[in-house]
């Protein structure tokens, strides 16, 4: 016969432990990426959305993360060591090539699951702004950052 009680009790010990152990991996992960300089965690997000994209190669969504990266390089390039730009940049050069090929050999045929619906544009300096058009525009020389803008 089985002690009911004994087994709740050991499965809310164990699940205990589990959820302290996360919660002890969340205070670390949150330690590590409070200690490690922006270069480092920028590299990471480049090399996560450029090999994405590789692997992504004909999809729609793969235009997305291409276009993505280039965003992101755009917007943070300047503080970031110039090797690391030369290499994000031959990248997304040979992504671009590689998807514009990928996409002539998808086109014949059928979708993929989980793909985007329509295909990305890239995004134009201003167009933020244009459909979030209930928000005034930030200063220029304000040094204050405000999500959104």
């Amino acid at each position: 016969m089985v002690n009911m009680s004994t087994e709740t009790t050991m499965g809310d010990t164990q699940q205990s432990g589990r959820t302290e152990t996360s919660e002890q991996d969340t205070r670390e992960l949150m330690e590590r990426l409070r200690a490690a300089p922006a270069e480092e965690i920028m590299a990471d997000l480049f090399s996560t959305l450029l090999s994405t994209a590789q692997v992504k190669l004909g999809r729609r969504d793969a235009r997305l993360f291409i276009d993505l990266c280039a965003q992101a390089w755009d917007h943070a390039g300047r503080y970031l060591p110039e090797d690391l730009g030369e290499q994000v940049q031959s990248a997304l050069g040979q992504l671009r090539l590689a998807q514009v090929s990928a996409e002539k050999q998808v086109a014949e045929g059928e979708a993929e699951p989980n793909d985007l619906s329509q295909v990305p544009t890239p995004p134009t300096v201003g167009s933020r702004a244009k459909a979030d058009s209930d928000a005034p525009p930030a200063p220029l020389s304000s040094k204050l950052w405000v999500p959104g803008r």
